[in-house]
C-alpha cells in the first residue's frame, strides 16, 4: 500500500509546479477552500450597480481597430478566451450576501464571443456601445463581452471589448492586448490570482504602512474645499449619471512645450497637463485651493503588475498654494504635491472618502466630484498578427463623476474631452471650461514660462 503523500511532500509539489500549473489547480479548488472579499473598490462599483442598474456607468467600452492586415479572427477569439480561462477575475461573478456582495470564483466561465462584420468605424463603435447598454446580470455572468468583426476589405477588422469594471481595468485592457500580440510559439503571461492581491491588500491596509497611508490621506482632504459649481442643484440621492462628452484637441507645439515645461521643474507631461488642469478649476470654481480626483493604477506592490481585475485606485490630489500663479509655480506645486501622495498611493481611496463627514458630494464616492484622467499615448504603435491595432475609448452616454476631464499627449498633439453629468452640467458650460482649458494651455506653453 502506498503511504499517503506527507504535508512535506505535499509542499515541495506545489512549489514544483509551474505559474500556469498552479493558476489551473486554484481554478479547480472548492469555493470553500478560499474566502473571496470585494475589494473597496468593488464595493463602490456594486452599490453603484444597485442604485443605478442596468446603466453602463462602471462599464469598459473600447473599439480596436486592426488595419494594415490579415488577421486570424479564430485565432483571436481563441486568444481571448485562453486569457479569461487563465485571470480568476474574468472567471468571477457576484451575489448578494449578509456583508451585501461576495465575489463567486468559477472554475470555468467563458467569456461572451461573437462574430460579425462592420462595414465602417461608425457601425463599429455603434455595436460596442449596444453591446455596453444591455444590463450586465452580475450574479450569472459572464462579465466579459467581446466582438471580432470583419472589416470591408481582408486587410482591416474589429476588435469590440465589453467588460464590466468590477473585474476589469485600464491596466487589464492592456494585459489582454498583450496577450492578443504575444507571437506564436511563445507562452502566455503569468496569471497572478486576483484573490491573492484582494487578500495581500487587507493586510496591508492593517498593517503600520497602512495607518501610516491613512493618517495622511485624512490630512490631504481635511477642511476640503466645496465641490466645484453646477447648473442645478445636486440631487440628495444622486444622479442617473446621464453624460456627454466635449471633446478638444491641442496642437503639437503646445503638447511638446508644456513638457519641456515640465522638465525643467524636475515634472513630467502629467504634472505639467494637471497644472493646467488645476488652474482652469480654480478659475471655474472661483477657489484657488482645488480637490480633485487622479487615477492610477494600483500596481505599485510587488507582484501585481500581470493581475487582471480591477485595481485601479482613484485618489484625491489636493493642490492649494499656486505661488506667483505662473504655470512654473504651479507645475512645482503638482510635483510636490503628487510625490507626498505616490507614497501612500496603495491605500484605496474609498476609504479616505469612507472618513469624511459630512459626505461631499452624494453618490457611491462621497468625496470626488471631478477627475483628471492621464495617458501618454508615446510614440510607438502596438501591433496584433502584424496588423496596426488603434484602439477608441467609447461615449457610452454617461458620467462616473460629476467631470471626468481626460488628457491624452502624443506625437502629433494632445486629444481629451470633458466628461459631464448631464442633470448638473449644460453643454454650453463645459464647452466654455475646454476652450479655456485649452487657453490656458497655449498660455502656459509660451517661451515666458505661462505667466496667468
Amino acid at each position: 500500500m502506498t503511504a499517503a503523500p506527507t504535508r512535506a511532500d505535499l509542499v515541495a509539489r506545489l512549489a514544483g509546479l509551474t505559474p500556469g500549473q498552479r493558476a489551473r489547480l486554484r481554478a479547480r479548488m472548492p469555493q470553500a477552500l478560499a474566502e473571496h472579499r470585494p475589494t473597496p473598490g468593488q464595493r463602490r462599483l456594486w452599490l453603484t450597480q444597485q442604485r443605478l442598474p442596468g446603466r453602463p456607468v462602471d462599464v469598459v467600452c473600447q473599439a480596436v481597430h486592426l488595419t494594415g492586415g490579415p488577421v486570424d479572427l479564430d485565432l483571436l477569439a481563441d486568444r481571448v478566451r485562453g486569457f479569461a480561462a487563465r485571470h480568476e477575475a474574468l472567471r468571477t461573478t457576484f451575489e448578494e450576501s449578509g456583508s451585501g456582495v461576495r465575489p463567486v470564483v468559477h472554475g470555468e466561465l467563458a467569456p461572451r464571443l461573437d462574430r460579425t462584420r462592420c462595414a465602417d468605424a461608425d457601425e463599429a463603435h455603434r455595436l460596442a456601445r449596444e453591446l455596453a447598454a444591455e444590463p450586465f446580470d452580475l450574479a450569472a455572468g459572464p462579465l466579459l463581452r467581446v466582438t471580432v468583426a470583419e472589416g470591408p476589405a481582408p486587410d482591416e477588422a474589429w476588435l469590440l471589448v465589453v467588460v464590466h469594471n468590477l473585474v476589469f481595468d485600464a491596466w487589464s485592457f492592456e494585459l489582454l492586448l498583450d496577450e492578443l500580440a504575444r507571437p506564436a510559439g511563445t507562452e502566455p503571461a503569468v496569471a497572478p490570482a486576483f484573490g491573492d492581491y484582494a487578500q495581500g491588500l487587507r493586510q496591508w491596509i492593517g498593517s503600520p504602512a497602512g495607518q501610516e497611508a491613512a493618517a495622511y490621506w485624512a490630512g490631504e482632504v481635511a477642511d476640503a474645499p466645496p465641490p466645484l459649481p453646477t447648473d442645478r442643484p445636486r440631487p440628495a440621492d444622486g444622479t442617473s449619471r446621464q453624460g456627454g462628452r466635449v471633446d478638444f484637441t491641442v496642437s503639437r507645439a503646445v503638447t511638446e512645450a508644456i513638457a519641456a515645461a515640465a522638465q525643467r521643474e524636475a515634472g513630467t507631461a502629467y504634472t505639467g497637463w494637471l497644472a493646467v488642469a488645476w488652474a482652469a478649476l480654480a478659475e471655474f470654481g472661483g477657489r484657488p485651493d482645488v480637490l480633485l480626483g487622479t487615477f492610477t493604477a494600483g500596481r505599485d506592490r510587488p507582484g501585481t503588475a500581470e493581475v487582471a481585475g480591477y485595481l485601479l485606485n482613484v485618489l484625491p490630489v489636493r493642490l492649494r498654494d499656486a505661488g506667483d500663479g505662473s504655470h512654473a509655480a504651479r507645475t512645482r506645486a503638482v510635483r510636490t504635491a503628487t510625490r507626498a501622495g505616490l507614497r501612500h498611493a496603495a491605500y484605496p481611496g474609498e476609504l479616505i472618502a469612507a472618513e469624511v463627514r459630512p459626505a461631499r458630494v452624494p453618490g457611491a464616492d462621497s468625496l470626488l466630484d471631478a477627475v483628471f484622467v492621464f495617458d501618454n499615448l508615446g510614440e510607438g504603435g502596438r501591433e496584433i498578427q502584424g496588423a496596426r491595432a488603434a484602439t477608441a475609448d467609447l461615449d457610452k452616454g454617461t458620467a462616473r463623476y460629476d467631470l471626468t476631464l481626460a488628457v491624452y499627449p502624443g506625437p502629433e498633439g494632445t486629444e481629451g474631452w470633458f466628461e459631464y453629468d448631464a442633470e448638473l452640467y449644460d453643454e454650453t458650460t463645459v464647452r466654455r471650461l475646454a476652450e479655456r482649458f485649452t487657453a490656458l494651455a497655449t498660455a502656459a506653453a509660451d517661451t515666458d514660462g505661462g505667466q496667468e
